[in-house]
C-alpha cells in the first residue's frame, strides 16, 4: 500500500506531516514530524515524496 502524505496546521504557525490514509502523524527515525514551522513541514513533505526521508514507527514507550 502506497502512503500519501500531506501537511496540516495544528496551531498558529505550526504544522505537522500526516499520512492521508490513516490521518496519523508521520514519524521519521522515531521522531514525530509535528510542531514544525511552515517551511520545515514543506521540506519534510518534499523529502518524503522524493524518498530521501523514510517514515518509521513511533518510538516505543519505555
Amino acid at each position: 500500500m502506497e502512503h500519501r502524505h500531506a501537511i496540516r496546521r495544528i496551531k498558529e504557525g505550526l504544522w505537522e506531516v500526516y499520512d492521508i490514509d490513516d490521518n496519523r502523524v508521520v514519524f521519521a527515525d522515531g521522531v514525530a514530524l509535528t510542531n514544525l514551522l511552515d517551511d520545515e513541514a514543506l521540506d519534510a513533505l518534499e523529502l518524503l515524496k522524493g524518498g530521501f526521508l523514510v517514515p518509521s514507527s513511533a518510538p516505543k514507550a519505555g
